[in-house]
C-alpha cells in the first residue's frame, strides 16, 4: 500500500511539473537555467517519447529487430503533411490518420518478416529504410513530397480563445505532450494486458509461445502495426512542430541511433522509453558541452589547427555508451534504477550507521541477558 502511495505522489508530481513547465524559466529561481528553447526542446522529447515507445513495443518487448522505424515516422509525416497542405485537412485529424495509415503498412510489412528473424529481420528492415527516401524522390509523388527540394510547412499558432493565456511555442508543447501523455498511458496498458505478454512469450521462445496457444503470425504483425501506429503518430506531431521537411530528414543514422538510445535506456521499460527519449532529445548538448569543456579533445588525435567535428564526436560517444552499457548495465539506466530501489543501498547504510537490528522478542527467549525474564509473546 505505501509503495503504491509513493507512486501516486511521484506521479501527481510528474504531471504537476510537465503541466507548469512552459512557465517556469518566468520564475526567478528558474530563469538563469531555462528560456522557451528549454520549452520546444521538451516539446520535442514529447514527440520521440511516442516515436520511441512504439520501437520499444515492437523490440523490447515482442523481440523483432528493426533498423528501419525511421521510414515509418517519414511515412507519417509525409501522410500528414500532405493531408494538411494539399487537402486542408485539420491537423488533429490529419495526425490520426497518419498514424492509422502508417499503423496499416506496418501490418502489411509484418507478413513477409513473419518467416524472418534475428538478423535477417533487421537487414530487411533495414532495405527499407535506404530504399524509402529515394522513394519519395520519384517524379510520380515529387509533386507532392518536394522531392529532393522537401516541403515547407506551416508552423499552427495559438488559436483565438487560448492566445492571451499562450504563446505558440507553449501552445506547441501542450499540443504534443498531452498525446504523448495518452501514448504512453495506451502502451503501459497495452504491456500489461495479454497482448503485451503474448509479445513477452513470443519475445522469449516463439515455440514457447505457441505451445501455450499463442497465433505467433498474428501477434508478430500485431506488434509491427502497433510500433508503426507509433511512429505514424510522432512523424505527424513532428510535422506540427517542424518549418521544413525533406527525404533526408529521416535517414539511416535515425534510425540506428533511435534503437541506440532505446538500448541505452532499457528495454522491455516504459521508464527505459521516456530515459531514452531524454537522450534522444538533449544527446548533442551533451556532448557540445563534454567538448567544450575539453573533454573529448585528445592530444594528439588531430593534426595542429584541426578540431574533431561535431559528428565524430558525436558517434564515438554513442558507441562508447552503447558498449559500457552492454557490459556495466544490461538492462539499461531503467534496470540499474530498478536496482538501486530494490536493493535501497541507503537503508543499508543507515543500518549500519545506527548498528544491528535488534532480534524480535520470543516468548520462552531471554534476548536481554541472564538477569532479566523472558518477554512473553504479543
Amino acid at each position: 500500500m505505501a509503495l503504491i502511495t509513493r507512486r501516486r505522489i511521484a506521479g501527481a508530481a510528474i504531471l504537476a511539473l510537465v503541466a507548469v513547465f512552459p512557465y517556469l524559466y518566468q520564475l526567478r529561481p528558474f530563469d538563469a537555467v531555462l528560456d522557451p528553447f528549454r520549452t520546444f526542446q521538451v516539446t520535442r522529447l514529447a514527440i520521440w517519447l511516442v516515436v520511441l515507445m512504439g520501437l520499444n513495443l515492437l523490440t523490447g518487448y515482442s523481440g523483432q529487430i528493426s533498423l528501419g522505424h525511421g521510414a515509418l515516422v517519414a511515412i507519417g509525416a509525409y501522410t500528414a503533411a500532405v493531408l494538411m497542405h494539399e487537402f486542408g485537412v485539420p491537423v488533429v485529424l490529419a495526425i490520426l490518420a497518419a498514424g492509422l495509415f502508417t499503423g496499416a503498412i506496418g501490418f502489411l510489412i509484418g507478413y513477409p518478416a513473419l518467416r524472418l528473424t534475428g538478423p535477417y529481420l533487421a537487414i530487411a528492415t533495414l532495405a527499407m529504410m535506404l530504399a524509402l527516401p529515394q522513394m519519395l524522390k520519384l517524379n510520380g509523388i515529387r509533386e507532392w513530397t518536394g522531392g529532393v527540394s522537401g516541403i515547407l510547412l506551416t508552423t499552427p499558432r495559438a488559436p483565438a480563445p487560448v492566445d492571451a493565456f499562450l504563446t505558440d511555442r507553449q501552445w506547441l508543447y501542450y499540443s504534443c505532450m498531452v498525446p504523448a501523455l495518452i501514448m504512453t498511458l495506451l502502451a503501459w496498458n497495452i504491456t500489461r494486458s495479454y497482448v503485451g505478454r503474448a509479445f513477452i512469450a513470443l519475445r522469449d521462445t516463439e515455440i514457447g509461445a505457441q505451445q501455450m496457444g499463442i497465433n505467433v503470425p498474428l501477434y508478430k504483425m500485431i506488434a509491427f502495426a502497433l510500433s508503426a501506429f507509433y511512429a505514424g503518430i510522432g512523424g505527424g506531431l513532428f510535422v506540427f512542430t517542424e518549418a521544413f521537411m525533406s527525404p533526408d530528414t529521416f535517414d539511416v543514422n535515425l534510425s540506428i541511433t533511435m534503437l541506440v538510445v532505446i538500448v541505452l535506456g532499457g528495454l522491455t521499460s516504459i521508464g527505459g522509453t521516456i530515459f531514452a527519449a531524454f537522450v534522444m532529445t538533449f544527446r548533442n548538448d551533451f556532448v557540445d558541452q563534454l567538448a567544450s569543456i575539453g573533454i573529448l579533445k585528445l592530444p594528439g588525435a588531430v593534426l595542429p589547427g584541426q578540431e574533431q567535428s561535431p559528428d565524430t564526436l558525436r558517434g564515438a560517444l554513442y558507441g562508447l555508451l552503447l558498449i559500457l552499457t552492454v557490459i556495466f548495465l544490461p538492462r539499461g539506466l531503467a534496470g540499474f534504477g530498478r536496482d538501486v530501489s530494490e536493493k535501497r543501498p541507503w537503508e543499508r547504510l543507515w543500518r549500519g550507521r545506527r548498528g544491528p537490528p535488534r532480534p524480535l522478542p520470543v516468548a520462552g527467549v531471554n534476548i536481554n541477558g541472564p538477569d532479566t525474564p523472558a518477554e512473553p509473546l504479543e
